[in-house]
């Protein structure tokens, strides 16, 4: 019989029995198939000579996507999907469906086919959608809002506004949640299960075909899978600091090494001294004007190609807003920078210089997003929420909280990281001329993504923002807060999402302006 091991999320099968008959007698080889366990679980009947069925790069001509399924980016991202696929499938599905029918096979299969067809037409709306002013517009904004709401709060902390919050523990995300309220939230930073719920049927009604969106038990498994994903294990993570400060450690990465200077010597001349030091200006000066002349070639041939380019072009976002303030602005909150004159004077400067530029950095935000935006950047955040969400093949438990000891030593480490990546001229002028105030605009920094409740706030209004990007049908439109149209009913309203493109509350018609307000 032939033997079966595991390896990783792969199965190896090794047959002694494979015999090759010559004359004379017979002769054994051992013959090894690698069956992946996307082909195991997904797609157990398809040979082994035949590749599994493209799930990306499907949205052009049959030439295009011809080319894009022999791309071995291309490859390797599909390959990265139904693995993730199948180690959903083996997590979530298996182990109460292998209960009820141990050889049913078709249904897992059934569940692949459906779920193929919803990450088919996000990637066609993907590709339709306004993914540069999504990155360069909503979400700096929403981050911007969230910094500001966040001080506000603190600031209110020890005033009258918090004296009817004297009972709870923490009186800080009650108060933040008074400046961002949503419907999915709570002030103790708990989110709605059927808000989640509505959003992902709505998403699987635009995007499943009729008979697809008929077979309600199928649909049913694929919406309280993802929810399950999302609710227990990606907000559980990301609304964690601790996690958010390491993973912003292993961003930055380990700290440069410092080469200490040589040993100062009493032995030579002082007509040596001095050709040493000549010719290591000389160097200096000549590394200068060498990186120089390669930066301006550089910018403009970046120049040249950005108004050449053939890319779908906006000049501006869906706010009416130029690409290039909403990432200023981030900045600016994040840094606090109209607290201190150097960086508020930093900031009018760039602000002049962009106001100057803003028609062309309009075409080179769209440029760069397109140009650097590869197959293998998704395949690595494939591979890496792979081993957060299936650290072992399946679905982790919940996150192992550090002590408080271990907080502490991250936050330290994580505030060093910054302010040793800001050389020192320029730590004065963006962080303070002093050293207890640069201290504090490191941890002014770090402070609002500091409190569990007020980060679940924030994953909530950038999830929406992605959602109306890719789905604006969703966005609750002037027309769909007075009336129902399209012969929509009341629940489907309520299941609607507010856009982070409103400029209005339709709960109280309060400024909902990205930049005041709640966002």
């Amino acid at each position: 019989m032939s033997s079966r091991r595991s390896v990783g999320s792969q199965i190896v099968f090794n047959n002694p029995r494979a015999i090759s008959v010559r004359s004379g007698g017979s002769k054994t080889s051992n013959s090894t198939i690698n069956v992946t366990l996307a082909r195991r679980l997904l797609f157990p009947y398809l040979p082994l000579t035949t590749p599994l069925p493209p799930l990306v790069g499907t949205y052009g001509t049959p030439e295009e996507n011809e080319k894009r399924r022999n791309d071995p980016a291309f490859k390797a991202l599909n390959n990265e999907l139904y693995d993730f696929l199948a180690l959903v499938v083996r997590g979530f599905v298996l182990p109460w469906w292998s209960k009820i029918t141990p050889r049913d096979k078709e249904f897992p299969q059934e569940i692949t086919r459906i779920a193929a067809s919803l990450i088919k037409q996000v990637e066609s709306r993907a590709m339709a959608a306004d993914i540069p002013a999504l990155l360069a517009n909503a979400i700096p904004l929403l981050v911007a809002q969230h910094y500001q709401d966040f001080r506000l709060a603190q600031a209110k902390l020890p005033t009258s506004y918090a004296t009817g919050l004297q009972g709870h523990s923490d009186s800080l995300p009650h108060l933040f949640h008074s400046f961002q309220p949503h419907m999915a939230v709570t002030a103790e930073g708990t989110v709605d299960p059927n808000y989640l719920r509505q959003v992902v049927e709505h998403i699987m009604k635009a995007c499943l075909p009729p008979e697809d969106w008929e077979a309600e038990a199928e649909r049913a498994i694929i919406r309280e899978i993802v929810l399950k994903i999302l609710l227990e294990s990606a907000f559980p993570r990301l609304s964690q600091p601790w996690f958010i400060q390491k993973t912003m450690l292993e961003l930055l990465g380990p700290p440069k090494e410092t080469v200490p200077p040589p040993p100062v010597t009493r032995s030579g001349s002082a007509f040596h001294t001095f050709v040493i030091l000549f010719l290591s200006a000389v160097q200096v000066v000549s590394g200068f004007a060498i990186a120089a002349i390669a930066g301006l070639q550089a910018t403009l041939h970046t120049v040249t190609e950005v108004n050449a380019s053939t890319f779908r072009q906006k000049t501006t976002s869906q706010t009416g807003e130029d690409m290039a303030f909403p990432t200023l602005e981030m900045l600016a909150e994040i840094l606090n920078m109209r607290e201190r004159a150097a960086a508020a004077a930093i900031l009018y400067l760039l602000q002049l210089i962009l106001g100057a530029l803003a028609p062309f950095v309009n075409r080179l935000v769209p440029y760069l997003f397109y140009t650097h935006t590869h197959p293998s950047m998704f395949t690595k955040i494939l591979a890496q929420s792979k081993k957060v969400l299936f650290p072992d093949g399946y679905p982790g438990p919940p996150p192992v909280e550090p002590t408080i000891e271990e907080q502490v030593l991250i936050r330290e480490q994580l505030e060093k990281r910054l302010f040793d990546c800001v050389f020192p001229v320029a730590a004065k002028l963006l962080f303070g001329t002093k050293l207890s105030i640069q201290g504090r605009t490191i941890r002014g920094i770090l402070d609002p993504l500091g409190s569990k409740q007020c980060n679940v706030h924030l994953l909530i209004f950038l999830l929406d923002a992605i959602v109306v990007s890719l789905f604006p049908e969703l966005a609750l439109s002037p027309t769909s807060k007075r009336e129902p149209s399209d012969g929509a009913t009341d629940a489907d309203l309520d299941a609607m999402i507010y856009s982070p493109y409103d400029k209005s509350d339709p709960l109280d018609g309060r400024s909902n302006s990205p930049g005041q307000g709640t966002p």
